[in-house]
């Protein structure tokens, strides 16, 4: 007990002199000019300023907002977001992102490569064609040296790399066509004559007479109508077997 007593009468002292010390410190500060205040609190630091005047006790240290704090008082109420956060000047969309370490992208969907013009494309991926024929080339020396499944896996490439190559021509002729009709149509207009707008129906006459034209010039008429005839007669068994 007696320890306990004269403990609080220590702690009683202590708190009695400091009272002494910061009542004279604010003596002397009121005989100072305020830009004498000022360069004083420089020297010394707003914290040890406000400790030396105010004291230790007022002098609070900063503490962390409790999730407590950060809880709604009610579900159906939002929750309180402090408005001194910055706000950004420019709005989320305008706002240049972080590039991240690997970014993937895909040029036909994105807008920094530009717009896609498929005969500038054509045009320029032509070499393409000339790549397929020597890989055909190659395939076609590996044959004799391979046989049963491998070979049948060969004659697949082989037959998709000449196919591509087929389609590429057949879109070439097609846009050449459509090109010529497009010349004639502006010529009609400028000479004040209606032009002529041919259907769909007829650019497929065209195209199968084109076709016919090609196969009779390379001798593979006969080979071809003969294609056709056995996938004819097969929809026809297809269908009977259903009826």
């Amino acid at each position: 007990m007696a320890s306990s007593s004269e403990s609080s009468a220590a702690s009683d002292h202590d708190a009695s002199s400091d009272d002494e010390t910061q009542n004279a410190i604010r003596e002397d500060l009121k005989g100072m000019s305020l830009e004498e205040i000022m360069q004083l609190k420089e020297q010394l630091g707003s914290r040890v300023y406000k400790e030396a005047v105010l004291g230790s006790k007022s002098v609070k240290a900063k503490q962390p907002k409790t999730k407590l704090e950060l809880k709604r008082l009610n579900k159906n109420r939002p929750r309180e977001i402090s408005a001194k956060r910055q706000v950004p000047f420019l709005g989320s969309e305008l706002r240049v992102e972080r590039k991240k370490e690997t970014e993937l992208r895909d040029p036909r969907f994105d807008e920094r490569a530009g717009d896609y013009h498929i005969d500038t494309f054509k045009k320029n991926y032509r070499f393409i064609s000339q790549i397929r024929d020597k890989e055909v080339s190659q395939l076609k020396k590996q044959l004799n040296n391979v046989d049963g499944e491998e070979k049948q896996k060969i004659k697949h490439s082989m037959q998709r790399l000449i196919n591509k190559n087929v389609e590429d021509k057949k879109w070439s002729l097609k846009q050449k066509i459509l090109k010529n009709e497009r010349k004639k149509i502006q010529k009609a207009h400028d000479e004040g004559r209606q032009p002529h707008y041919i259907t769909k129906k007829e650019r497929r006459a065209k195209e199968l007479v084109a076709q016919f034209e090609q196969l009779k010039n390379t001798g593979k008429l006969n080979k071809h109508l003969e294609k056709r005839r056995k996938k004819n007669a097969a929809k026809d068994r297809k269908r009977i077997s259903i009826e």
